[in-house]
């Protein structure tokens, strides 16, 4: 049996490279999309700002870090609709951004030590505390802390 060889015509191959430099160019476009989101960051007793708090995407992917003033600015990939802040004794925040959200406005929880009781209860006291984030947010409006009265994003709780 004879070895048939295709041999493309010189537009065949034009336009097959034509399409390949078009869906790389639009790729890379799509991929270089981003969002400014500018942010405040609160503890919940006192409602002070807090400095030096790591903001990050869900890969843990550092973005920013809080100023004095408790302030960051960051910019958003597309894709990626969820923020991780962390700072030394406070929990893990985890905050959805929807699209039409460009200004965060986050209120932490103190870490609490639940010694002696189990996980079960030790994640209901949380989420208690938890459910009242929203609550707080207002506070703060009203203290003149944050500009808006309700959180822009979605707080996202995690048990241990």
């Amino acid at each position: 049996m004879k070895k048939r060889y295709f041999i493309a015509s010189p537009r065949k191959v034009f336009m097959r490279r034509l399409a390949f430099i078009v869906l790389l160019f639009v790729s890379c476009l799509s991929n270089a999309q981003t969002r400014t989101i500018k942010g405040k960051v609160v503890e919940e007793n006192d409602l002070i700002p807090m400095p030096g708090v790591k903001v990050q995407d869900r890969d843990t992917v550092l973005l920013a870090t809080t100023d004095q003033n408790g302030n960051f600015e960051i910019q958003l990939p597309s894709g990626k609709d969820e923020l991780l802040l962390s700072f030394i004794s406070m929990e893990w925040t985890s905050i959805k951004v929807p699209a039409s959200c460009n200004n965060l406005e986050i209120v932490m929880m103190v870490d609490a030590i639940y010694d002696y009781i189990s996980v079960k209860k030790a994640n209901k006291k949380r989420c208690k505390r938890f459910k009242e984030l929203p609550n707080k947010h207002r506070q703060a409006f009203e203290k003149g802390v944050f500009t808006s009265d309700s959180p822009c994003g979605t707080y996202i709780f995690h048990k241990y």
